[in-house]
């Protein structure tokens, strides 16, 4: 299987299935670990692939932020991919420092086993 090697600006992403919205996974570039999944806008968008700094659409604040505005440890990216339907967005960073605002590398940190 190959992909596809597109510009941002080739790229339409579909805002219209999560009322303007898309997920956006964050993936470390190095150890591929699920860091965590925001969201972005069409601004928060543009903003990333113009950037190279991860910027999500804070729902609970309403408004578009740069991850590690707060406190100046930014969150790089190194590689973006889109899935074949345009509406979720893979970003492969490298985090300044972990990305949990709890202070964990992931925000996935809760481990629930399946019933069998």
């Amino acid at each position: 299987m190959t992909t596809e090697n597109k510009i941002a600006s080739d790229i339409k992403l579909d805002f219209s299935k999560l009322n303007g919205l898309v997920p956006a996974v964050l993936q470390h570039a190095e150890t591929k670990e699920v860091l965590m999944v925001g969201f972005m806008d069409e601004e928060a968008w543009e903003q990333t692939v113009e950037t190279g700094l991860v910027t999500l659409f804070r729902r609970t604040l309403g408004r578009v932020q740069v991850k590690g505005e707060e406190d100046g440890k930014f969150v790089n990216v190194r590689r973006i991919v889109v899935d074949c339907d345009v509406d979720t967005v893979l970003l492969e960073v490298v985090p300044e420092s972990p990305v949990c605002h709890y202070g964990y590398q992931s925000c996935f940190i809760k481990e629930i086993l399946p019933k069998k």
